[in-house]
C-alpha cells in the first residue's frame, strides 16, 4: 500500500505545471520503471475510479510508455511472466472508462499488449474481445450511455488490433489474420448492419428537420461513432483477410456490396447539413466526413490489392457511377466563381472527388488489367478487360470524361491564382512534388493524361482539332468570360499534359506562333505559356525554332509580371537546356539576359527550395556551355557570397551551392587558380571534421577540392592550409576515401616539394594507417598505395625518405610480403610500393634490406619475386624487374639465394618489351581529357609523370649490366661467380646474349 501511495504521488508530480517537479518525477518514473509489479501497480491505479483523473490518465500513459519498452521478452530489463500475468487478464474489465482521454490511453495499450501477444502468447485474444463486443450489443439491461461507452472502447480496440495485424508479414501471423477475419465479420457485420438500420430510423423520424435538430444530434451521434469504427476494421479485413477474395465469407461480401448505398446515404445527409454548418456540431459533420472517405479508402484499397476482382464483383459498375455522377455534377460548381449567385450550391466534397479520380485513373491503366508480354490473357482478365470496355468505359463515357477533366478540373481554379499572390513559391513547390493524388486538380490531370494515353487514336484527333483552333474561334454568344476563361485554359493544359501523345497531331510551333499569348495581360496565360514550351521542348521542338523559345521565355523572366511566371519561365530554360537536342553556341547570345534574369529572381525568392531550384539552373549553365561561359564567370562568382549567406544553416541549399561553384572551376580550368583564396574557406567549412556542418556537406566539398586541385597551376597559401585536413579525412569515411586520395595525389602532382614541406609527414603516416587496415578492401588499399607511389616518384629522397622511414610503411609492406598470409592479390600492391622504393629511393631501399638478417631476406625475397606472376600491368612488370636489379647489388646471401627465380623475370621483360617502354596515358578515367578547348591541367602533369617513370624510361638492360657489375665489385669475383652458377645454364646463356 506505501509502495502504491509513492507510486501515486509521482504520478501527482509528473501530471503537475511546475517543469521543476514534472523533471524529477519523471526520473523517478524511469527508476521505478525496472522494479518488479510496478507496471501491474499502474494498472491498479489506473483502473481505481476514485483516484483524481489526471493521475490516472498519467498512469495509463506510463503504462502504455513501459509496455513499448519492456513488454517484449527480448528488452533490456523485460517485464516478468508472473506480472504480465498479473495485467492481462484483467486488461478487458475497464471497457466502461467514460473519461475520453483516459480510455483512449486504454485502448492504446490494450492493442500494444495484443501487438506482442497474439498469437503465440495469447492466441485467444480475439474471440475473448468479440465475446465483449458481443456481450455489450446484446446488453439491453444497461443503461444506453454505458453501453455506447463500452461498444466504442471495445471497437477501437478491435480496429487497433485489426491495424497491427493486417500490417503484419509473417506467415504465422498472416495465417491468425485469416483464422481470425471471419470471426470479426460474424460478430461485426451485424452489429454494423443494425447502427445502420438504428441510424435510419432516427433519420426518418427527423426527416423534415435534420438541420439544428439537436435531438437528432444526440441519438445519432453515438451510432455515427460505432459504424465508423466497424467500418474502420471491417474495410482493412475485407482487403487483407482473405487469401481469394472469392472465397470470403457471404457476411463479408454483403457488407461490400451494401456499402456502396450506405456511402450514397451517409454522403446526401453530410450535404444537406453542410447547407447549413452553424447548426451543426462540428464533431457530427466530421465524422460524417470520416465515414463518407472510409468507404473510399476501402475501394481503393481492394483495388490496388485485389485489381481483377474489384473489376469483376457485381458492384463495381454501380460504385463508380456513382462516384462520376459526384464528379460531374461537381465540374460545372468548381469553376463557378465565387461572386456568382449560384455558388451557394451543394458542397464539395474534395478528397471524395480525389478518390473518385484515383479510382478511374486505375482502371483506365492498370497493369492488372492488360495482356502479358506474349498477348495472351486468363479468363479471369479477360472478363475483366470485357467489364471494362463493355460497361463502364464505353466510347460514350470515354469521350464525356475527357471533356469534363478539361473543362472543369485541369485548368487553374481561383484558389490558385490567389496562391500566386499570398505564396507563389509553396505554390510552384506543391506542383514540383509527387503528392498529387491529395488535390483534385493534380489527380485529375493524372487521369486526363491515362486516358489520352490509352485512347489515343480515339482521343487526340479530336483533341487536336480542339487545340489548334483559335481562340477566337472558340467563344459564341452562349459563353460567358468566365467559361471562354476556363475553355481555353482547359485546352492549353491538355495541350500540355498530353504532349506525348499529340507531337503526331499537333505543330506547337506553328500553335506557338498563331497564339500571340505573351502579350497576354493574364498572368495565368503567360504561366501556361511557359509551362508549354518546357513540355514540348522535350518532346517535338525542331532546334532551328530554340532561338524563338529561348527569347519568349526569357522575356516571361524579365517581366515584372507574377513571380510564379518568372520561376517558371527559369524552369522552362532548364528543360531546355538539359534536353539532348541543346546547341551551346545557338545560346551562347542569350547567356547576358539569362544571368540577369537569374539574379533578378534570386533577389524575389525567399525559400531555400526556391533558391536551390534556380542555382541548379545556373548549374546546368554553366555544365552545358563549357567554354562559352568563362567571360561570365565573374558575375556568377559575384553572386556566391550573397547566396552563401542565404544559405546559413541550409545544409541542402549549400550542397547546389558548392556544386555551382565546382561546375565554375571546372569550366575555367587553369584560370580557377585565380579563385583559390575565395574558394578555400568554402573548403574548410564543408570538409572540417570539427565544423558540424561537415556531415551534410564534406562529399561536395571534397569533389569541389579535387576539382581546384585538378585544374590549379599554382598553390596560394590558403590551398596549402587545406593540407592539415587530409590526414582526418583519410581515415572518415570509406565512401569519401577513393576522392580524398585523389585530392591527395593532386597536390603532390602540382608541387610537391612544397606540398611535402607543408604536411607531407602528417599525410604519409596517415596513408600508412591506411594501408595498414586489414579491415579495408584490396581496391581501398590500392588506392592507398597508389598515393604514396606518387609521393615517391615526386619528391625527391632527401625530403620525404625519413618520413617514410619513420612512418613504418616499409616494415609493413615487408612484413606483408614475409608472412604472406593475405591474398597474391592484395600482396602485390605491398610488392609494388617496396619495387617503387627500390627504383627511386634504392639507397634507402638497400639500407633497410641490409638490416634485415638472411633468413628473413631470403623468405621476403622468394615471396617478392614470386607475386610477378600476378602483375598483369606491362610498366608495373617492368618496375618488379627493374627493383631486382637493385636488389642484387648487394652482399646479402637472402637475397642472392633469389637470383635463380629473378633471371627468368628479367629474360621475360627483355624479351617482351626491349631496353625501354613507350609510355602510355593512364590518366584519371572520371576525367574528361580536355574541357572545350581546354586540356586539363592534372591530366598533362599525370602524362609528364608517366613519361619521366624509370617503368618507361630506363634503359633496363643498362641497368642489369650496372647492377651486376655493383653485385660482383661488392662479393668479388670468386663469390659472384659462385652465385651465378646458381642460375639455370640456358637461362643465364640467354640473359647474357639480350644484353649483349
Amino acid at each position: 500500500m506505501d509502495d502504491r501511495l509513492a507510486v501515486v504521488h509521482v504520478l501527482e508530480a509528473a501530471s503537475s505545471q511546475d517543469p521543476a517537479q514534472v523533471a524529477r518525477a519523471e526520473e523517478s518514473l524511469k527508476t521505478l520503471a525496472t522494479k518488479p509489479n510496478f507496471h501491474a501497480m499502474l494498472f491498479d491505479i489506473f483502473a481505481d475510479r476514485s483516484i483524481p483523473t489526471q493521475v490516472r490518465w498519467m498512469s495509463a500513459i506510463t503504462l502504455k510508455n513501459g509496455i513499448d519498452k519492456y513488454w517484449k521478452r527480448s528488452a533490456l530489463h523485460p517485464i516478468k511472466l508472473a506480472e504480465k500475468e498479473l495485467v492481462r487478464p484483467r486488461l478487458l474489465m475497464v471497457l466502461n472508462e467514460d473519461n475520453p482521454l483516459v480510455a483512449l490511453q486504454y485502448c492504446l495499450l490494450v492493442a500494444k499488449i495484443a501487438r506482442w501477444d497474439f498469437p503465440r502468447v495469447w492466441p485467444g485474444f480475439a474471440e475473448e474481445l468479440l465475446a465483449h463486443i458481443r456481450s455489450i450489443a446484446s446488453d439491453q439491461s444497461s443503461p444506453i450511455a454505458r453501453r455506447n461507452i463500452m461498444e466504442h472502447n471495445a471497437l477501437y480496440i478491435l480496429h487497433l488490433f485489426v491495424k497491427t495485424l493486417s500490417a503484419r508479414t509473417l506467415a504465422v501471423e498472416r495465417q491468425a489474420l485469416r483464422q481470425t477475419t471471419p470471426l470479426v465479420f460474424a460478430v461485426l457485420a451485424p452489429i454494423y448492419a443494425e447502427r445502420i438500420s438504428q441510424f435510419h430510423e432516427v433519420l426518418v423520424r427527423n426527416q423534415n428537420q435534420i438541420s439544428g435538430n439537436a435531438a437528432f444530434f444526440e441519438a445519432s451521434l453515438p451510432l455515427l461513432k460505432s459504424i465508423r469504427f466497424c467500418i474502420k476494421a471491417l474495410r482493412r479485413l475485407w482487403v487483407f483477410g482473405y487469401e481469394k477474395i472469392e472465397k470470403a465469407d457471404s457476411s463479408a461480401q454483403a457488407f461490400y456490396v451494401a456499402s456502396i448505398g450506405h456511402q450514397s446515404a451517409f454522403y446526401d445527409v453530410y450535404r444537406t447539413l453542410a447547407l447549413d454548418p452553424g447548426s451543426v456540431p462540428d464533431d457530427y459533420q466530421q465524422i460524417l466526413r470520416k465515414i463518407v472517405l472510409l468507404y473510399g479508402k476501402m475501394y481503393l484499397d481492394f483495388q490496388k490489392y485485389h485489381a481483377v476482382r474489384f473489376i469483376t464483383v457485381p458492384c463495381a459498375k454501380q460504385m463508380l457511377q456513382w462516384y462520376w455522377q459526384q464528379i460531374a455534377a461537381e465540374g460545372p460548381r468548381m469553376v463557378t466563381p465565387p461572386e456568382d449567385p449560384d455558388a451557394a450550391g451543394e458542397p464539395t466534397l474534395e478528397p471524395l472527388l480525389v478518390q473518385g479520380l484515383e479510382l478511374y485513373k486505375n482502371v483506365v491503366k492498370n497493369f492488372f488489367y492488360t495482356a502479358d508480354d506474349n498477348g495472351s490473357m486468363d479468363d479471369e482478365v479477360k472478363r475483366c478487360r470485357q467489364v471494362i470496355d463493355g460497361e463502364i468505359l464505353t466510347p460514350d463515357v470515354i469521350a464525356k470524361m475527357a471533356e469534363l477533366l478539361m473543362y472543369y478540373y485541369i485548368p487553374l481554379k481561383p484558389k490558385d491564382l490567389e496562391r500566386w499572390q499570398d505564396d507563389p513559391e509553396g505554390w510552384m513547390a506543391d506542383e514540383e512534388s509527387d503528392y498529387w493524388n491529395f488535390d483534385v486538380r493534380r489527380c485529375a490531370e493524372h487521369l486526363f493524361i491515362d486516358l489520352v494515353s490509352q485512347e489515343r487514336d480515339r482521343l487526340a484527333p479530336e483533341l487536336a482539332k480542339l487545340i489548334m483552333q483559335p481562340d477566337e474561334g472558340m467563344a459564341n454568344g452562349n459563353c460567358s468570360p468566365t467559361e471562354q476563361y476556363y475553355r481555353r485554359e482547359g485546352r492549353y493544359a491538355a495541350l500540355g499534359l498530353c504532349a506525348n501523345d499529340l507531337y503526331d497531331y499537333v505543330d506547337f510551333c506553328q500553335w506557338l506562333r498563331q497564339h500571340q499569348i505573351v502579350d497576354s495581360p493574364m498572368g495565368v496565360v503567360k504561366w501556361r505559356t511557359a509551362w508549354l514550351i518546357g513540355k514540348w521542348v522535350v518532346v517535338k521542338f525542331p532546334v532551328e525554332e530554340r532561338p524563338r523559345a529561348y527569347s519568349l521565355l526569357l522575356e516571361l523572366a524579365r517581366s515584372d509580371d507574377l513571380l510564379v511566371v518568372r520561376i517558371e519561365a527559369l524552369s522552362s530554360l532548364m528543360r531546355c537546356i538539359d534536353d539532348w537536342d541543346f546547341d551551346a553556341q545557338q545560346f551562347a547570345p542569350f547567356l547576358h539576359p539569362v544571368f540577369e534574369c537569374i539574379t533578378g529572381v534570386l533577389a524575389k525568392v525567399d525559400m531555400p527550395e526556391t533558391r536551390m531550384r534556380v542555382v541548379n539552373f545556373l548549374s546546368s549553365i554553366v555544365q552545358r556551355m563549357q567554354r562559352e561561359i568563362v567571360a561570365y564567370a565573374e558575375p556568377i562568382v559575384q553572386l556566391i557570397p550573397p547566396l552563401w549567406q542565404s544559405a546559413a544553416g541550409e545544409n541542402m541549399y549549400q550542397t547546389t551551392i558548392l556544386v555551382l561553384i565546382t561546375k565554375v572551376v571546372e569550366a575555367l580550368g587553369a584560370q580557377s587558380t585565380a579563385l583559390q583564396s575565395f574558394v578555400a574557406p568554402l573548403v574548410r567549412h564543408s570538409t572540417d571534421l570539427n565544423d558540424p556542418a561537415h556531415v551534410y556537406l564534406v562529399e561536395e566539398g571534397i569533389e569541389l577540392w579535387l576539382m581546384l586541385i585538378r585544374n590549379a597551376t599554382a598553390l596560394d597559401t590558403s590551398m596549402m592550409e587545406l593540407l592539415q585536413l587530409l590526414p582526418g579525412l583519410l581515415q572518415y569515411s570509406s565512401e569519401t576515401l577513393r576522392k580524398v586520395l585523389k585530392v591527395v595525389e593532386g597536390y603532390v602532382l602540382v608541387d610537391a616539394v612544397g606540398v611535402f614541406r607543408a604536411g607531407g609527414p602528417a599525410i604519409v603516416e596517415a596513408l600508412h594507417a591506411l594501408v595498414s587496415d586489414t579491415s579495408l578492401t584490396t581496391r581501398a588499399t590500392a588506392a592507398g598505395y597508389n598515393a604514396l607511389n606518387i609521393i615517391v616518384q615526386c619528391v625527391p629522397f632527401d625530403i620525404a625518405g625519413k618520413s617514410i622511414v619513420d612512418s613504418n610503411a616499409l616494415w609493413t609492406a615487408f612484413t606483408c610480403i614475409h608472412d604472406r598470409k593475405e591474398a597474391a592479390l592484395a600482396l602485390v600492391h605491398h610488392a609494388g610500393f617496396l619495387s617503387r622504393i627500390a627504383v627511386h629511393y634504392p639507397q634507402m631501399f638497400r639500407e633497410f634490406m641490409s638490416a634485415q638478417d638472411a633468413g628473413q631476406a631470403s623468405v621476403f625475397t622468394e615471396h617478392w619475386v614470386g607475386l610477378f606472376d600476378d602483375v598483369g600491368n606491362v610498366a608495373q612488370r617492368r618496375l618488379f624487374a627493374l627493383s631486382f636489379a637493385v636488389a642484387v647489388a648487394t652482399t646479402n646471401d637472402g637475397i642472392l639465394k633469389a637470383l635463380p627465380l629473378m633471371m627468368p623475370v628479367w629474360n621475360e621483360i627483355m624479351s617482351d618489351t626491349g631496353a625501354s617502354l613507350v609510355y602510355f596515358s593512364d590518366v584519371d578515367d572520371e576525367m574528361p581529357d580536355d574541357y572545350g578547348d581546354v586540356v586539363v591541367a592534372e591530366n598533362e602533369r599525370r602524362r609528364k609523370l608517366l613519361s619521366a617513370d624509370p617503368a618507361h624510361k630506363f634503359d633496363i638492360k643498362q641497368v642489369l649490366t650496372d647492377s651486376m657489375s655493383e653485385c660482383k665489385r661488392l662479393n668479388g669475383a670468386d663469390r659472384f661467380h659462385a652465385i651465378v652458377a646458381q642460375v639455370d645454364a640456358a637461362e643465364f646463356e640467354d640473359f647474357k646474349n639480350q644484353l649483349n
